[in-house]
């Protein structure tokens, strides 16, 4: 009885190691991939200029915080692509808009 006992401890403490291991090394290691759509974001910032909707200066301070907000928001285990070449699977979706 105290063997059998010892292999479910020794099981169920192997199994919380591994699970822990791998629920670390998925978030700290392993590569996610996230999609933006630049092609929209500055689609719409020309249309807004280009009505008179958005001044120059706002439209060069909105460029310049999508680059920070970038660098600032991903980490070294996070790829950010074009929408455009994705054509499938799970990714994040990153919104310039939702920055701020």
């Amino acid at each position: 009885m105290k063997m059998l006992k010892t292999i479910i401890v020794s099981v169920i403490v192997s199994a919380l190691i591994t699970a822990g291991g791998i629920w670390y090394y998925d978030q700290h290691y392993a590569t996610k991939i996230a999609v933006i759509d630049m092609t929209g974001y500055i689609g719409k910032l020309k249309k807004e200029y280009m009505e008179g909707k958005l001044p120059k200066e706002e439209l060069e301070r909105r460029l310049k915080r999508l680059s920070s907000d970038i660098k600032n928001s991903y980490s070294s285990n996070k790829i950010l692509i074009l929408k455009e070449v994705v054509v499938s699977g799970k990714v994040e979706d990153y919104t310039p808009e939702n920055t701020r």
